[in-house]
């Protein structure tokens, strides 16, 4: 006959666990195990900041550890599709075999553009000479025709009554985007009209008269500039071929956006998923800052001050080396991130040089890091003091350990109960 020794074991177990828990919880509730703030109920009130100070910890660790073990490796093995030349075009990959697609060549003769608008350039201080009161023009786009008025006060200048008119274009959302721009070397402005969709589609052009007032012709509002255009490219030496959009869908997941024409050829090719690296650099930053911050507030715990220590001592060690791939730290020890720099060291191997690199000497900082991150999340009980849990928990009970299991004995009775905070 086969006994299952676990079963009678555990049965044993959550006998002795039941009951010891309900005498403890009895306790609590009578005030024989005090808490500083003298509310805490049963068993699940105990040392309130303490259990919470360890489960954060023990969190931010694992999530650091994670962070830098992607980074020592997965994190610069992820393929996608890139541009060689992004001035001209840059490419979102959407698709998950990079690793299996062959290069192709784009070139761009033409970006698409809406139509453009550009009205009369005038002196931006001068007071306008126009009508003034309410003036109202008329916009018609796409079929549709909207009325706009501007109030023009006694002494706007000419700035003023353009910045109105486009304030007025831009609040009615009709598919046309106005601007003003400033010349302060010929103290002149001049307001733009575009319209926001590109192409030469009919339907995306646009036209302005003036209803009462002259506001739309004193501004030239209506002096077309450009018409709507179309993109022009050509894929691996092909036929041209246009769209109305400079956002192309060139298949198998590859969109590319035309930047600029250029009588460049652009090859679009496998290559490293920056994007995702970066990702991995965010998130390895992010649950530093969480591990340290938690750390360092306790300043009265002597043990989770000396976590925060160890994070500082790794750190300053490779500050010179952090710092040339655009992560650095404020005055108070937190990391940040240089976009740019980082951008620069990923682009070209920086980034993935010093974490792999790093990850492969057990001095470096990625080992060092995540030893420590390792130690916290395995070990939490060496960065917490017994004291963060209260001074005054009754001598019938005795602090073991923190982290997976808290271990508790109870009433001298040398029953020695685990279990999962």
């Amino acid at each position: 006959m086969n006994i299952n020794t676990n079963y009678g074991i555990n049965s044993i177990y959550s006998t002795l666990f039941q009951g010891n828990i309900a005498m403890h919880n009895n306790k609590m509730n009578k005030g024989l195990f005090p808490f500083p703030d003298n509310k805490a109920q049963g068993l699940g009130a105990l040392g309130g900041s303490g259990v919470q100070y360890v489960s954060n910890i023990k969190s931010a660790s694992k999530e650091l550890g994670g962070a830098l073990k992607d980074l020592s490796g997965s994190a610069f093995s992820q393929r996608t599709m890139n541009s060689s030349n992004k001035d001209i075009l840059t490419v979102d990959y959407t698709g998950n075999r990079a690793s299996s697609l062959n290069p192709m060549t784009v070139k761009v003769d033409q970006t698409a553009a809406g139509q453009l608008n550009e009205g009369t350039r005038m002196n931006a201080t001068e007071t306008y000479g126009g009508n003034g009161g309410t003036n109202r023009f008329s916009i018609e786009t796409g079929g549709k025709t909207t009325q706009l008025s501007v109030n023009v006060a006694a002494g706007d200048t000419n700035k003023d009554v353009q910045q109105k008119m486009a304030d007025a274009i831009n609040k009615a959302g009709i598919g046309v985007k106005a601007t003003v721009e400033t010349d302060k070397t010929s103290n002149s402005s001049i307001l733009k009209l575009e319209s926001v969709k590109t192409g030469s589609d009919p339907k995306n052009s646009f036209t302005i008269q003036d209803i009462t007032g002259n506001i739309a012709a004193r501004t030239g509002a209506n002096d077309l500039s450009s018409e709507g255009r179309d993109a022009i490219y050509s894929v691996n030496g092909g036929p041209t071929k246009t769209s109305q959009s400079n956002t192309v869908n060139l298949g198998n997941g590859i969109n590319a956006t035309f930047n600029k024409a250029s009588d460049e050829t652009v090859t679009i090719s496998r290559g490293q998923d920056l994007k995702y690296a970066m990702s991995a650099v965010q998130n390895m930053v992010s649950s530093y800052n969480n591990l340290f911050s938690e750390a360092a507030q306790k300043t009265g715990d002597p043990k989770a001050q000396n976590l925060a220590s160890k994070m500082v001592n790794i750190s300053s060690t490779y500050s010179k080396s952090l710092s040339n791939v655009g992560i650095g730290f404020t005055n108070d020890g937190k990391m940040t991130i240089d976009t740019q720099k980082l951008n620069q060291a990923a682009e070209n191997g920086k980034l993935q040089q010093f974490f792999t690199e790093n990850s492969g000497k057990s001095y470096g900082f990625t080992n060092q890091l995540g030893r420590l991150a390792d130690n916290v999340s395995r070990n939490t009980s060496n960065f917490v003091s017994s004291s963060m849990f209260g001074n005054n928990l009754g001598e019938n009970f005795s602090y073991s350990r923190f982290g997976d299991l808290l271990q508790y004995n109870y009433l001298g009775a040398g029953s020695l109960l685990d279990f999962m905070l």
